[in-house]
């Protein structure tokens, strides 16, 4: 009989809890935060670009990623060599593909954070008018 209460005040906790808690879930920082960045994805692949570029950026994606996957997959195979065989050569192998990994990390990371920035002329006056100005603004 103590045990059937328990559970049944458990459940109207839970009947009046859960529902506060699924709530609040949906209204969270992070869940709006993904649902923004989920709405400029959709934007910037409805941007006009180049059909080319596109494909050029999505096949040099693609090799980055498979670069990244061998390195990591050398790693992981020279390791499991290294523990099985007890090798101190195949241990330095490991160390070598763990150096790789981490020193191409840190260029795509270095790579990713440069961005291209815009060349600004100073503004010059147009037909001597001081009211009048012109700015142009040449992409870098």
């Amino acid at each position: 009989m103590e045990l059937f209460a328990f559970v049944l005040i458990g459940g109207i906790w839970a009947a009046f809890l859960l529902p506060s808690l699924v709530d609040g879930r949906r209204s969270a920082p992070s869940s709006s935060t993904r649902s923004f960045h989920r709405s400029q994805n959709l934007l910037a692949s409805v941007a006009i670009s180049d059909a080319r570029e596109v494909t050029l950026r999505k096949r040099i994606a693609a090799r980055r990623q498979r670069l990244l996957l061998v390195l990591v997959a050398g790693a992981a195979v020279s390791l499991v060599l290294a523990i099985t065989r007890g090798s101190a050569l195949w241990l330095g192998v490991t160390i070598g593909f763990d150096l790789a990994v981490g020193g191409y990390i840190a260029l795509l990371l270095a790579k990713q954070q440069v961005r291209p920035t815009a060349t600004v002329v100073p503004l010059r006056l147009v037909d001597n008018d001081p009211h009048t100005a012109s700015v142009r603004v040449v992409a870098g």
